[in-house]
């Protein structure tokens, strides 16, 4: 599989990339793919036609027309009828004479990222429960009962939260019996620590002697909170 000589190499405004592999080909305003020598990319595989489709830029969209091939074009699994042209979008799959798969990416395209709420400190996605700090995530995920206390800790929003309260809701279901001073500690320091692995820019959890514990709500260079 390659890029024939003397193939057109104008600027390049997509990229075609086999399936599970890192082999990439640049594609310019008009790009043909087949088993000919003779096309812009050459698949070497008996099922794939001589000129089997070709991608076209308009404008910066990118359009696939199957050239009349014998075995077929499917787009993310679905048939493209010969002759008619199917709009392409970035990561694309194109499956070719149902033989080699290949995917599209637009350079241009803007990447989908996690839609965070909070770029400094702790935040947790009320969609899934990821927790983030200072905009990384915490990987792997926090245990249960460390998400609880993480929770219960968000939901005061900086305001300091006693030690009862935090085993009357992280250790609803032991309502408080044999919770020990020193359980409350290793679960506050496991959890200290997570976030910290996380962003070691700063501590997200702050313990006020003699009062509890808070959540940070201040970015881990601004100033301290009274």
């Amino acid at each position: 599989m390659r890029r024939a000589a003397g193939a057109r190499r104008l600027t390049s405004l997509g990229v075609l990339r086999l399936d599970d592999s890192s082999t990439t080909w640049q594609l310019s305003e008009r790009t043909v793919v087949g088993r000919s020598p003779d096309a812009d990319i050459t698949l070497n595989a008996n099922a794939v036609s001589r000129r089997h489709f070709e991608i076209e830029f308009d404008l910066g969209v990118a359009s696939l027309r199957d050239l009349d091939s014998q075995n077929g074009t499917a787009v993310n699994g679905v048939m493209i009828d010969p002759g008619t042209t199917h709009r392409l979008a970035d990561n694309d799959r194109i499956v070719v004479a149902g033989v080699i798969g290949l995917v599209f990416r637009d350079p241009m395209a803007t990447p989908t990222v996690p839609r965070l709420g909070r770029l400094a400190g702790v935040w947790i996605d009320p969609n899934n429960d990821d927790v983030w700090v200072d905009a990384r995530p915490v990987d792997p995920p926090l245990s249960p009962q460390q998400l609880r206390l993480l929770k219960t800790l968000d939901a005061a929003d900086g305001a300091v939260v006693s030690r009862s309260e935090l085993i009357a809701t992280v250790w609803e279901d032991a309502a408080g019996e044999g919770v020990t001073d020193d359980s409350v500690t290793a679960l506050v320091k496991r959890l200290r620590q997570r976030l910290r692995d996380a962003s070691p820019s700063g501590d997200a959890i702050e313990i006020v002697r003699g009062h509890g514990i808070r959540i940070v709500r201040t970015p881990p260079d601004g100033p301290s909170e009274p």
